[in-house]
């Protein structure tokens, strides 16, 4: 017998339990169903999920990987690599400059820079985009498939 479970045999089983016939360990769960299986919340000054999200102090840190998640906190300013249709032009909710947006007229395509747009059956052979003008820089190329169609200007605000 181990000194852990020696130690789980004297305390609270609904605080600390230990499954070791599935190498699981519950803190506030007395039906482990992970290696650690938590009942609440935890803290913890930093944290390493699999080999390519760490979690610290200064943030979420997914490598080259995606996070997704049902729902954010907060404004969502200081997201980053978020794709989206216009900008607050403030950041403090409970301005009225929080309601109202501001969004780039034109699509640069910068020079030496190819794209091509397609679209599928699933979204009937449509793309779109906010802006509604579309410039192709020197030596680039900006190509919309054959069957596709492009609609731009889609807020019609331009």
């Amino acid at each position: 017998m181990t000194r852990a479970v020696q130690i789980a045999e004297l305390g609270d089983q609904n605080v600390f339990t230990i499954d070791g016939d599935n190498n699981r360990v519950g803190i506030g769960s007395t039906l482990p169903t992970a290696k650690l299986d938590v009942g609440g919340v935890v803290v913890a000054t930093a944290a390493t999920v699999g080999s390519a999200v760490t979690i610290n102090s200064t943030g979420i840190d997914a490598g080259a990987g995606i996070i997704t998640a049902a729902s954010f906190e907060g404004d969502g300013s200081q997201l980053t690599g978020v794709s989206g249709f216009a900008t607050a032009l403030s950041s403090t909710q409970s301005s009225p400059l929080f309601s109202i947006f501001k969004t780039a007229q034109t699509l640069e395509v910068a020079a030496g820079t190819s794209i091509t747009v397609e679209s599928d059956a699933v979204a009937g052979y449509h793309a779109f985009m906010r802006e509604g003008i579309i410039h192709v820089g020197s030596g680039s190329t900006f190509h919309v498939g054959s069957g596709t169609t492009l609609l731009t200007n889609v807020l019609g605000i331009f």
